[in-house]
């Protein structure tokens, strides 16, 4: 079974804030599957950047092998 790391989020979370995205990725501790929670920061966030954002961790974590399947407010997901 694989899983996202703790060093997965803090490299994707570097990588969202190196391309100017202002938004902040958290992993949350369920049974079962991993869950994830995001967190806007600053005007980035309300400037209509979440679509880029939703594609930059789509890709990441795709590329580890790894589906995203959001809530209805695409502001949680898991993998």
């Amino acid at each position: 079974m694989s899983f996202v790391s703790f060093n997965d989020v803090i490299e994707l979370n570097g990588i969202l804030k190196d391309k100017g995205l202002n938004f902040r990725i958290h992993l949350r501790d369920t049974c079962g599957r991993q869950s994830f929670w995001i967190e806007p920061l600053g005007n980035c966030a309300c400037e209509g950047r979440y679509d880029e954002m939703y594609q930059v961790v789509e890709e990441y974590l795709e590329g580890k092998g790894f589906s995203v399947q959001y809530d209805e407010q695409k502001m949680n997901f898991v993998v």
